[in-house]
């Protein structure tokens, strides 16, 4: 695998939070558009012998259109895609030393500039590109083992 590739993953990472919370947000507002119980029955607490669905929830779920639900279900599905991979992403970077740790998740993940990263973890800033590089190829060697990611389609940029 190529450090283009890593760094790449490596951006993907850094927004996975961003998508699940983005994700769950149109969830919740489709969920309280569709699933709004406001119109579904008035409910005295006294039985009403009228025949046909009784109970509100049910008349609500029996009108939700069919693309909602997929909408719905195919977001939940990609969310518990996005935490899985983001999991196995993390287990591969915990593996990196502490240095290596430091100086990825310090330019990748926190986006910080080479001085300022430098200053951080006490190393000169030719230093730190040297210790990124070194944490690239071994984490292009870890992710390609690593079945799950090496599997995974990533969006292009």
């Amino acid at each position: 695998m190529k450090q283009e590739r890593v760094i790449a993953i490596l951006d993907f990472y850094r927004d996975i939070d961003k998508t699940v919370t983005m994700n769950e947000r149109v969830i919740r507002n489709l969920e309280d558009q569709y699933y709004s119980t406001l119109g579904a029955a008035n409910s005295d607490g006294m039985p009403h012998g009228k025949g046909g669905v009784s109970n509100p929830v049910e008349r609500v779920v029996l009108n939700i259109p069919q693309s909602v639900s997929d909408t719905i279900a195919n977001m939940r599905r990609e969310n518990e895609r996005l935490t899985a991979i983001k999991g196995e992403i993390l287990s591969e970077l915990n593996a990196l030393n502490y240095r290596e740790k430091a100086v990825i998740y310090g330019f990748y993940i926190d986006g910080l500039q080479w001085e300022r990263l430098s200053q951080r973890v006490n190393y000169s800033p030719r230093q730190c590109r040297n210790i990124r590089n070194i944490a690239l190829d071994r984490l292009a060697k870890r992710f390609e083992q690593n079945k799950q990611i090496s599997r995974y389609v990533f969006p292009e940029k």
